[in-house]
């Protein structure tokens, strides 16, 4: 009924398990070279959504203004209400793109500030 220890775990596994144990080593150190390390200080301190009318995402005086938007492409518009703790009040941003998939990316942020959605939609565009 007793089992040697040699028999459960053979010399060579344990050899080629040991070999291979620096490569591993190597290949997680390049990895985390490559990545940022995020802290837990800075998950715990760092800033958080905020849908007062100072943080919310602006196009004006960009380069997906509309007035200075030349050639073809999509026009975003977001309109709606937001609320924001106490505060409720009314939003309407436009911004131009080159791509239909920049103007949906735009429209799916803006979606994530709009609590109410009165018109949220591309179009395509040309100036």
């Amino acid at each position: 009924m007793h089992r040697s220890f040699r028999s459960l775990f053979p010399a060579s596994r344990l050899k080629a398990g040991l070999k291979a144990a620096p490569a591993l080593l190597a290949a997680l150190a390049l990895t985390a070279c490559k990545t940022e390390t995020t802290q837990v200080s800075d998950l715990l301190f760092a800033p958080t959504f905020s849908k007062s009318r100072q943080y919310l995402p602006n196009t004006y005086n960009t380069q997906y203004d509309c007035r200075a938007f030349t050639g073809s492409g999509w026009k975003g518009i977001a309109s709606g209400r937001v609320e924001y703790f106490d505060e409720r009040y009314m939003i309407s941003q436009a911004g131009c793109f080159r791509t239909k998939n920049e103007c949906e990316a735009w429209l799916s942020l803006m979606r994530g500030y709009i609590d109410i959605p009165r018109f949220i939609r591309c179009n395509p565009y040309s100036a």
